[in-house]
Order: structure tokens, then C-alpha cells, then sequence
């Protein structure tokens, strides 16, 4: 590990003056999850390290027109908590199946979207909600979607002097669904080798209305599938309409890594992740 100085910001706008100063040069620390380890191996090399984990402020749950989750939650905390247990009820499987336990208790939800890892958890499920983030630096505030956000592994849009301080998810109603479904190795500490998001808005006449569908861990990040969404709409929400489209699954997968030797198990395996999403969005309706 080179040598560096260590900084640790009391609150936003001291991180923010930090970051402003130094910009190529810092690394930032928050649960430490990734940064420690890239900075033991030496893929990171910066001269200053900020430490941004004592900053209370960007911890917080909050709702209006949005349910906003400051960026320092940190996994565990977004599992015990019983309001996104129940309003936000794919992103609280999300983070139960988020590595270990101690990994759940360090990592925060910001610094898994700030990671851009083609294996992250949270981005999966956030695009599928049509979540947002706010990015905040000495000269302002700008706000993106997840999908704008993503460029590819270990890239994303966030610049040098900038800090994620909050993750926006709009409010949803009874007519609109999420579901997720994850695919790991190990039933503990799993790495995602599959994972399926689902976003389904019904119309009073029970037809699919609108629909997001993401898959991660196939592509160089979450994506959406214009195919497989277009199929869908207007469609009636029903099990055998989802059961129907599982084969449209199985052929993005096949289309989009057929070099890859993982495509083998990965076009099978979508097939039960999506269908689990439906599963549970059917489930949130049946309880409406």
C-alpha cells in the first residue's frame, strides 16, 4: 500500500472542499468494502484517502414525493429497517442476500453504485424502480438516472470532485410492482452470477401498463431489455403471460454473451430468476 494522508471530514461540505482541493489525487473510504482492498493491491494509488464514514448526515431514510436513502446506509441497516421492508420490499431482498453478515454491516448502499461492479447488487434492482442519484460538489447538485449513470466495469459517471449523497426512489402505488431475484454461487457471502429486477405498472383493467425489466451480471452493468419489456406491455397480468415470456430471457442471454462460457448456465438460469421476480410482483398485487 503507498503511502497517504488520511482525511476525515466531519460533514458534506468539508468532504465536498476535500474532494474539490485534491479531485484525481483522493480515493474515498466509506464502509471500505472494495477501496481497502483495491488500495492493499495497489490498483489504487491516490495521495489522499477520505474517510467520509463519520458523516451522520448522509444517513437517513426519508420519504415525499420519493423515498430518499442517503448514501451512508449501510446494508444491514436497509435490512432491519422496517419501512423499506415494506415499501420498497425487492430492494429489502436486495440487500438481505448482499455478501456476509459483515459485509452487510460495512457496506453501504452508495458505495455499491459508486463501484459500478458488473456483479453490484443494489444498481440492479435501483434501475428497475427507476431509482436516481444525487451528486453533490463544491460547484452544485446534479441529479441521473442509474442507467445514465453506468458506463461500464469499475466506470460510472461520478467526477473526480463529486460525492453521491443520495439515492431517490419515486413513490409507488398499488397498481406497481417490483420484484428481484438473485443467483449466486454460495448460498453465503454470493457474488452475483445472475440477478433479475422487475418493474410492472398495471392498469385498472389488469394489463401490464408499463414494465422495466433488468438484468445484471450479463452485460458490463445492469441493463434494461427493450425486448423482452415490449413483449410485455399491454399483456394481462397473469402467471401463464409471464411463464410465456421466459424464452425471450433465455435469448438475450444467449445474444449478449454467447462467447462466454457462462452462457450456458446463465441462459437457463434466467429463466427461474424472472420467473421468481413474477412471482413476487404477483404476490404484492394479490396483497393490495
Amino acid at each position: 500500500m503507498k503511502k497517504f494522508t488520511y482525511h476525515t471530514p466531519a460533514g458534506i461540505g468539508e468532504a465536498l472542499e476535500l474532494l474539490a482541493v485534491y479531485k484525481e489525487d483522493s480515493a474515498l473510504v466509506a464502509g471500505g468494502t472494495d477501496v481497502v482492498i483495491e488500495l492493499n493491491e495497489r490498483k489504487k494509488t491516490p495521495a489522499h484517502v477520505i474517510d467520509i464514514s463519520r458523516i451522520d448526515e448522509l444517513r437517513y431514510i426519508r420519504q415525499d414525493t420519493h423515498i430518499r436513502i442517503g448514501a451512508l446506509n449501510t446494508f444491514a441497516a436497509l435490512e432491519k429497517d422496517q419501512w423499506i421492508r415494506a415499501m420498497l420490499p425487492a430492494l429489502h431482498e436486495t440487500v438481505v442476500h448482499v455478501g456476509s453478515p459483515q459485509i452487510r454491516n460495512l457496506g453501504t448502499i452508495g458505495g455499491n453504485v459508486v463501484n459500478a461492479s458488473v456483479a453490484g447488487d443494489s444498481p440492479t434492482t435501483l434501475l428497475a424502480y427507476g431509482g436516481e442519484l444525487v451528486l453533490r460538489s463544491t460547484k452544485g447538485e446534479r441529479v441521473m438516472t442509474i442507467d445514465e449513470f453506468n458506463e461500464g466495469p469499475g466506470r460510472c459517471q461520478i467526477r473526480p470532485d463529486e460525492l453521491l449523497t443520495e439515492v431517490r426512489i419515486p413513490m409507488l402505488n398499488r397498481n406497481e410492482g417490483v420484484g428481484y431475484f438473485k443467483i449466486g454461487k454460495r448460498k453465503s457471502l454470493a457474488i452475483v452470477v445472475l440477478a433479475v429486477s422487475i418493474y410492472i405498472k398495471r392498469s385498472l383493467d389488469n394489463r401490464i401498463e408499463d414494465c422495466r425489466v433488468v438484468l445484471g451480471a450479463v452485460g458490463k452493468h445492469p441493463m434494461r431489455v427493450p425486448e423482452v419489456e415490449a413483449a410485455l406491455r399491454d399483456k394481462p397480468v397473469a402467471r401463464n403471460v409471464f411463464r410465456e415470456s421466459l424464452p425471450l430471457f433465455t435469448a438475450v442471454v444467449q445474444k449478449t454473451i454467447a462467447t462466454r462460457p457462462s452462457v450456458v448456465y446463465k441462459r437457463e438460469g434466467v429463466r427461474g430468476a424472472a420467473m421468481g421476480c413474477f412471482e413476487q410482483i404477483l404476490s404484492d398485487f394479490e396483497l393490495a
